[in-house]
């Protein structure tokens, strides 16, 4: 039977955000050697169960695929030519063949007899770098200028055999990467000594690209990759006073940036689907490990701990969440190529009833396996209040916790809204408080935004933590069931870090229109308060009152070089 308790509001000032302990669910996968053979194997990046790979051995190079699958291994005819740094969408592989020019190649992986053909034959082309995504390859191109000094950025469409000029200027574009459904190129924009680099984005949209810069004056910018929704990269910044190198990202367009504030260094960001695989040197070790990082449920996992360096990483999930990760590690003097295989859950266990039964300030104090949706940081400045937004999935009953005093002073006066409504006031924030929990009700479609705004005192914060209830089984066969032991495999344990969101800045953008074989650019333009009971019943009663609340109007505050085969960091 449910439990009925009246909304109440209480001030415990004596609980602290730091108690807040998140659970983090395990991974369980299946280590593999993609191949150990003599020479080294290298730049491995993966497309579903598809790697393809560089196979270097005695002066000569061929691209190698792999089918983690079925594990059939073979390499692209190359006729005695040197062939490196591939990318792979779907079973199209596409990499750099170097004989008497440098020209991007594409290779099908899965017509029988399919022999490589070159893309926008050009004489006497150079360039290098290629990538894919959908039908989209992008690749870095210095025909365009004839300087080395100056490569481009160019993208050609499977498809209709169009070859777009992306960046014109006299700084180096590099590092492209492609969206999996090739609608959205990035790629770091460096000054002529390939130094104050940025991360840059074109979008097509139908017609024509729209080209801007993501990122400004911030920070040192590298590596960029995107999913089409978010951009990731790696930025050298000043923080706190001390030079470090952190993994940040973007909604595709811009908006609010989110920083992983890890100590150590963290580099070549590569994501698929809400996961986010890089390479991290933690303050105490000498090496490179591989990590993933889940976007959604904040969660970090460490893939390998081992005393050598592995990096070149990429990965690739599924729509059935099937994740495959690969990376090169060395070994008696040679390099090989790594793959890691798991399942991503979906949903959390279904737990009985009586354990998710909860009052919204216990899932504050203790989350326990209540999905972590979102996070966002505030700090104060000076001026006008500072806010941002952020948009996050999630249907059904939750609950919205306010860490007063999170990276800062408690702050004495902020707002919360959920979908233009109001959660949290005001008169709610106080110096004595150091928690506020809400229970909440999401949008249907489960499409949510959630907006956050600080003022008073300069050097305040707070964080706010948006949960969702776990599932609930129907019976106790379905309980017992979720309660069972993960298969004999790999476990790695995962760590919850919840990211630091950043203030917005503005946005550059110009136009390219591809209506011909080649367009060129052009000019360039320059305690705790809490609210809820038991929260099946509190759900009820607070979608009547969201029916019947008002909308409120708020104002938000604006604001892989070649990795492969040598990225610059």
């Amino acid at each position: 039977m449910l439990r009925t308790l009246a909304l109440v509001s209480s001030l415990l000032p004596a609980l602290s955000p730091a108690l807040a302990q998140m659970e983090a669910r395990p991974i369980t996968g299946t280590p593999k050697v993609v191949n150990a053979g003599p020479g080294d194997q290298t730049d491995p990046h993966v497309s579903g169960p598809l790697v393809a790979y560089t196979n270097e051995v005695r002066g000569t190079s061929e691209i190698r695929y792999h089918d983690l699958t079925t594990e059939q291994d073979a390499a692209i005819p190359n006729n005695g030519a040197f062939d490196f740094v591939s990318d792979v969408s779907g079973g199209t592989v596409v990499f750099t063949r170097v004989g008497s020019s440098s020209s991007i190649y594409t290779f099908d992986v899965v017509s029988p007899g399919s022999t490589p053909v070159e893309l926008a034959p050009q004489q006497g082309s150079s360039r290098r770098a290629a990538v894919i995504g959908g039908r989209t390859v992008a690749w870095q191109d210095f025909g365009f200028t004839g300087n080395t000094l100056q490569p481009e950025i160019a993208a050609f469409n499977l498809d209709t055999g169009v070859l777009t000029r992306l960046t014109q200027d006299t700084l180096q574009d590099r590092t492209p990467a492609v969206a999996p459904d090739g609608k959205t190129v990035v790629w770091a924009k460096c000054d002529a000594q390939g130094q104050a680099c940025n991360i840059w984005e074109a979008r097509w949209n139908g017609d024509d690209f729209t080209t801007q810069a993501l990122t400004g004056a911030e920070g040192e910018e590298s590596q960029p990759d995107t999913n089409g929704e978010v951009v990731v990269y790696a930025s050298t910044r000043i923080v706190d006073g001390v030079s470090d190198r952190d993994i940040y990202w973007k909604p595709v367009g811009g908006g609010t940036e989110q920083r992983l504030a890890l100590p150590g260094l963290d580099a070549n960001p590569s994501i698929s689907g809400s996961l986010v695989a890089f390479e991290r040197k933690a303050p105490e070790k000498s090496d490179f490990d591989i990590v993933l990082y889940d976007l959604k449920s904040q969660t970090l996992y460490v893939l390998t701990s081992g005393s050598e360096n592995e990096n070149l990483n990429d990965l690739s999930m599924t729509e059935d969440g099937t994740v495959r990760v690969v990376w090169t590690s060395p070994a008696n003097g040679d390099f090989n190529v790594h793959a890691f295989t798991f399942q991503l859950p979906t949903e959390r266990p279904c737990r009985r009833f009586e354990e998710v039964d909860r009052l919204p300030i216990d899932v504050c104090y203790s989350p326990e396996d209540w999905p972590l949706l979102t996070t966002l940081e505030l700090t104060r400045t000076t001026g006008a209040p500072n806010g941002a937004e952020l948009e996050f999935t999630g249907k059904g009953v939750g609950v919205i916790c306010v860490d007063n005093g999170f990276s800062g002073a408690p702050a004495t006066s902020g707002w919360v809204w959920l979908n233009g409504h109001v959660k949290v006031s005001p008169d709610q924030f106080h110096k004595d408080v150091s928690l506020i929990a809400k229970g909440m009700v999401m949008a249907t479609d489960g499409h949510n935004t959630l907006t956050a705004q600080i003022s008073g005192n300069p050097g305040s914060s707070f964080r706010v933590r948006v949960h969702g209830m776990p599932p609930v089984c129907e019976d106790e066969d379905e309980a017992a069931a979720s309660e069972l032991p993960a298969p004999d495999a790999q476990v790695i344990p995962g760590q919850h870090v919840s990211p630091v969101s950043l203030e917005q800045e503005a946005v550059s953008s110009m136009t390219f229109t591809p209506d011909g074989t080649v367009r060129d650019a052009g000019p360039i333009a320059g305690g705790c308060s809490t609210g809820g009971g038991s929260l099946a019943v509190m759900g009820l009663m607070l979608t009547a009152v969201w029916l019947v609340r008002p909308r409120r109007e708020f104002v938000v505050m604006q604001r892989k070089e070649l990795r492969r085969g040598g990225r610059a960091l």
